[in-house]
């Protein structure tokens, strides 16, 4: 990296710290490199901070910005960053000339590997194709396979508007063709979903993401095995399916998985019915979360979930995969999964509203400072879990105290080993008291 010489003079706040931005500098061309299939218009717009910088730091701060901008673009592998002096024609005193060397990347890119869901784990395997049109377009293939036997066969094409005159909000459509395989054991069936999804995704200042989906394809309800009931084999067969969904997220945590400060909030709404332009069903679902700090590393966690199906039973009828199930380490610890909903001839039967909530005193390990960023893993809570359901009083109470030990997985997810003892829960119940595991992204 070179660095040219500014004609002021440099004045520093301490003894061998130099203060950048006593140094004027101004940023005269900037140039990109690499650019194969990509059209100029694309990164013309991630690059147009730079010519605000009045401060060599302000170029230095703006050259790292714009470096993540291009690679948000999705078409680079790689970028290096080389700042000199300005010269020849255009040359300004105090100018400077700013390179990004990139890669772009190749025509087809594939990747294997696994994800983690709720209380499930996943091989996936993915195909990808991007920027195929030279403004970001991509087209991906994937496919994974969980460890509850279900599968997702993903075909999307996806169209960023990051270039145009809204591209602060980073607007995004996409088109998807989807086959979903997903058992439900607890209450002996299994779903199988086929069809086309389309989805318009925007962000809007101060953290919120927002998607619009409409979803038209088929569902189909299988019997799991000779034992389920007839109530659940009532609601077997295809069956055409509309969708509406909105997904609202606001994100102003200081961490995904062991936050210690800030607010999340995650809203999905659905308008569902049997045919293109006729809705009978509503469904909501709210779940949120406020983290405060408390002293030595310790920490306050309140959060809840909050969901509701209501239908007009002229136009539509509710079906059983479309009930909720609360129950389980992510939801309710000391009941198994679904085991916090009526039952009927020995299976979930799944409720149509329901609330849950949650006590946490986080803390990490006693010492964990002496085992550098291991101990950063880990962290210890004490809990108190209760909510109920079929109602939004406290009428039928389940509730569960406890202690755990959660290791953090990546940036999203963690598995807790939880110590549960329910102290109120209702006849019928699949209560799970002692050690309960549980791995996932999303915990109440």
């Amino acid at each position: 990296m070179g660095v040219g010489k500014s004609k002021e003079p440099a004045t520093s706040s301490r003894k061998g710290e130099i203060d950048l931005s006593l140094f004027k500098a101004r940023v005269d061309r900037v140039n990109v490199s690499g650019l194969g299939r990509t059209h100029d218009d694309y990164v013309q717009r991630a690059i147009k901070s730079l010519f605000t910088a009045t401060s060599f730091q302000d170029v230095i701060v703006e050259t790292t910005n714009v470096k993540d901008n291009l690679m948000q673009l999705g078409i680079f592998k790689n970028l290096k960053i080389h700042i000199d002096t300005s010269k020849g024609e255009g040359a300004t005193k105090n100018g400077y000339e700013v390179t990004f060397q990139g890669n772009e990347l190749s025509r087809i890119t594939g990747s294997i590997g696994t994800e983690l869901g709720q209380n499930d784990g996943a091989a996936t395997a993915e195909l990808t194709s991007p920027n195929i049109f030279g403004r970001g377009e991509r087209l991906s293939l994937n496919y994974s396979y969980s460890f509850v036997r279900s599968s997702v066969l993903n075909l999307r094409f996806t169209k960023p508007y990051l270039h145009t005159a809204v591209g602060d909000y980073s607007p995004e459509t996409s088109i998807a063709v989807f086959k979903h395989s997903s058992p439900s054991p607890w209450s002996k069936f299994r779903t199988d979903e086929t069809g086309v999804l389309l989805d318009f995704s925007f962000a809007l200042p101060f953290g919120l993401s927002n998607s619009l989906q409409y979803e038209i394809g088929t569902k189909e309800i299988f019997a799991l095995d000779k034992h389920t009931p007839f109530f659940v084999r009532e609601n077997c067969g295809p069956k055409l399916a509309a969708i509406i969904r909105y997904i609202g997220v606001y994100e102003g945590r200081d961490s995904n998985v062991f936050p210690t400060n800030g607010i999340f909030v995650r809203t999905t709404s659905e308008l569902m019915g049997s045919s293109l332009t006729q809705f009978g069903v509503v469904k909501s679902e709210v779940h949120a979360e406020i983290n405060m700090p408390l002293f030595a590393g310790i920490s306050l966690q309140l959060c809840g979930r909050l969901g509701m199906l209501l239908n007009d039973k002229r136009k539509e009828a509710i079906s059983i995969n479309q009930l909720f199930f609360p129950g389980g380490p992510q939801s309710l610890r000391g009941f198994e999964i679904a085991g916090a909903c009526p039952y009927r001839d020995g299976v979930a039967a799944g409720c149509q509203s329901y609330w849950a909530s949650g006590i946490h005193v986080w803390s990490p390990l006693p010492f964990s400072r002496y085992f550098g960023g291991f101990g950063d893993l880990f962290r210890t809570h004490l809990f108190y879990n209760f909510g109920t359901c079929n109602t939004f009083t406290t009428d039928k109470l389940r509730s569960t105290a406890g202690a755990g030990l959660a290791v953090r997985i990546g940036q999203k997810a963690r598995i807790e080993f939880n110590y549960c003892q329910p102290l109120s829960f209702e006849l019928g119940d699949r209560i799970k008291r002692g050690f309960q595991f549980g791995i996932g992204y999303e915990f109440i």
